[in-house]
């Protein structure tokens, strides 16, 4: 038996559509967590392709600031819509130190719904000037910002730092230069 959208209730086709949304917001090429090498499931958003990257992205971070705060002497690649910073002396590495990008809004809307939900070891940030998200499991930061999401991945965990801390910091670091570029 076919039921048609039409023959059922207002309030039954709202959450049909807000299903739909949800379904496609969900849908996409990359995932959530950038190329976090976390071993959860991750959900799928759709590449921003309103920013001007990989110049916009790389932009943000210099590599004296990622090995400031990292401990590690890292190079600046750009790659695809990322920019990554990998070890210096390792610049043929698929592991990234951090990885740099801009997301789609919805990107921050689910990682906002994981915090709500208590998932996915998500935790609020503030200090940042702007609403975001710290992802423990995959050690990524999600930053709102006014029509797409700023993610800071930092893939590894490394015993002689904290991802915890230096998200934050390079988060802070990259929301200033986006801000004085306004």
């Amino acid at each position: 038996m076919r039921t048609s959208l039409l023959s059922i209730g207002p309030g039954t086709r709202l959450l049909a559509l807000a299903g739909a949304v949800l379904l496609g917001a969900c849908s996409g090429q990359a995932p959530l967590e950038q190329s976090s090498g976390g071993t959860a499931r991750s959900t799928t958003v759709q590449l921003d392709t309103t920013a001007t990257l990989p110049t916009e992205a790389c932009g943000l971070l210099t590599p004296g600031e990622v090995a400031s705060l990292t401990g590690r002497p890292v190079q600046q690649q750009a790659q695809g819509e990322a920019c990554r910073f990998v070890e210096a002396d390792q610049p043929a590495s698929p592991d990234a130190v951090v990885t740099v990008s801009f997301r789609p809004a919805a990107a921050f809307q689910i990682a906002q719904a994981g915090s709500d939900l208590r998932r996915r070891n998500m935790v609020p940030v503030t200090g940042l000037g702007r609403e975001a998200y710290y992802d423990d499991s995959h050690g990524d930061l999600y930053v709102r910002l006014p029509d797409r999401t700023l993610v800071i991945g930092m893939p590894r965990r490394v015993k002689s730092y904290s991802r915890e801390r230096i998200a934050p910091e390079l988060g802070r670091l990259a929301v200033a230069r986006l801000t004085t570029r306004r």
